[in-house]
């Protein structure tokens, strides 16, 4: 399925075929729990922590493009109740100033 919510999330054909590199800042203290995470064999190195964190998130964007779209298609959006449905299972909390849709 493709993501017409946001085609900026749907990278170009051939893009990702191999590694390049970008400079990212993280605090002291991220950087430091991350090394310690590669130093008891969690992750094989800090770029491989970062860049599986990245991917993630990604992942986690297009779903949410994706399911926006559906909602924008069907012309209807999920109830306050099915929205505090996925928050608890989810465990996230409720952004001051979001409202329910």
């Amino acid at each position: 399925m493709t993501d017409r919510a946001n085609s900026s999330l749907n990278p170009p054909a051939g893009a990702g075929a191999g590694p390049s590199r970008s400079g990212v800042t993280l605090s002291a203290s991220q950087l430091e729990q991350i090394r310690r995470l590669v130093a008891v064999g969690r992750a094989s190195s800090v770029d491989e922590y970062v860049a599986a964190a990245v991917a993630e998130r990604l992942e986690r964007d297009r779903s949410l493009s994706e399911l926006q779209d559906l909602f924008e298609r069907k012309g209807s959006a999920p109830s306050a109740e099915h929205l505090a449905w996925a928050r608890e299972k989810l465990g996230v909390e409720h952004k001051d100033g979001e409202a329910d849709t």
